[in-house]
């Protein structure tokens, strides 16, 4: 008993020192993030205005408000070396206007900002023709809800892969729809674009859709794939994430520059 008594302060301030350190541990103070470039760039088979965004992060505490980075120097150049310089319309935001992208070209874009260069290459492909949009309902449980589903044929033999954007009401829906023809290649396709309930939107009778189908090249697809499965997760659809998808941006800069093909159908629910 006696050898038991004299253990007992010893084994009080082991538990005591366990327990300080368990709050130390606790306590660490995590440093923010150096601020990184993000790079939207969009090029469309569509001959009008194109658009690049460049703005940059904030710390993963607050709000998503990205700051715009205005004097960059933003270039286009095709594989025969024609180049397109954009200019800056408002702060962040560099358009070229008159200017189509063509399937099959690739195309390199270049930021220069700070004396530091970044560069995208995306390739545009060929044209899969959307249909139609057709509204069905759909079970879940005891529940019947509506959605949209859109048509097109897969072409045979090539590997192609989608983006689709929908427009509820007027209002832009934030969540992403991609695809590929992994398991449906040559296939005549009939895909359901379910609103998943993570902006509050429901489709009901009566409600305009509008669905842009853009027909994008594999690393783009891959970026999309990512931020979907996120959003699917419960993250955001934000451009930036805790796990920020891969870009085919140098120089880490994230986003994406993305040659695609575009094409809209809409559809009113009855």
């Amino acid at each position: 008993m006696k050898r038991i008594e004299k253990l007992l302060p010893i084994l009080l301030m082991l538990c005591i020192g366990l327990s300080t350190s368990c709050k130390k541990i606790l306590d660490l103070d995590l440093e923010a993030a150096e601020p990184q470039l993000v790079i939207e760039g969009n090029l469309t088979n569509i001959k009008g205005v194109q658009t690049v965004r460049i703005s940059r992060t904030v710390p993963f505490d607050a709000t998503n408000d990205f700051p715009a980075v205005s004097g960059a120097t933003v270039t286009l150049r095709t594989s025969k070396g024609e180049l397109t310089y954009f200019t800056e319309a408002s702060p962040g935001i560099y358009e070229s206007y008159d200017l189509a992208g063509v399937a099959g070209e690739t195309y390199t874009l270049k930021v220069s900002v700070n004396e530091q260069e970044y560069t995208a290459s995306s390739t545009m492909p060929a044209l899969v023709r959307l249909d139609s949009l057709t509204a069905t309902e759909q079970t879940f449980g005891s529940e019947v809800r509506k959605t949209i589903a859109v048509n097109f044929q897969d072409p045979p033999t090539v590997k192609n892969f989608y983006l689709f954007k929908m427009v509820l009401n007027g209002k832009k829906v934030g969540q992403i729809f991609s695809d590929s023809d992994f398991f449906s290649d040559g296939r005549y396709v009939t895909r359901d674009l379910f609103l998943s309930g993570y902006e509050d939107l429901e489709i009901e009778s009566g409600d305009d859709i509008s669905v842009e189908m853009q027909s994008i090249d594999e690393p783009v697809y891959t970026y999309w794939r990512t931020l979907e499965q996120q959003y699917a997760s419960g993250n955001p659809n934000d451009v930036t994430t805790p796990a920020n998808p891969p870009s085919n941006w140098s120089n880490r800069a994230l986003g994406y520059f993305s040659a695609h093909t575009v094409q809209k159908e809409d559809v009113m629910v009855r």
